[in-house]
């Protein structure tokens, strides 16, 4: 599986009102798939296209990477100190709770 970015231009497979495989930009990553905005398809899917409202959210193992966006190298240090972080803010949230059933 990919590691998919926003910009990433991804191919997708036919599905739902789509009776052809179409191109997109990557808009959103999620943690099993993606919503890819979708620029390039078959002129037939028109009408499945603005039933979608130009819009997909396609299982990661089912887009395939067209043209990827430049990646930023991510040190350790930046991903220890985010994951740190998100630990002190849901213990936060616990001792506001608490004290507000005590209220």
């Amino acid at each position: 599986m990919a590691d998919f970015e926003i910009g990433d231009v991804v191919g997708c497979k036919k599905f739902g009102p789509m009776d052809h495989g179409f191109q997109g930009v990557v808009e959103k990553v999620y943690n099993n798939s993606v919503m890819v905005s979708i620029n390039d398809f078959d002129p037939a899917d028109k009408s499945g296209v603005n039933e979608l409202n130009g819009r997909a959210v396609v299982r990661q193992s089912e887009a395939k990477m067209i043209k990827a966006v430049p990646r930023e190298e991510k040190d350790d240090d930046e991903a220890d100190e985010k994951k740190s972080s998100k630990k002190t803010a849901k213990k936060t949230k616990k001792v506001a709770k608490k004290a507000d059933k005590k209220s």
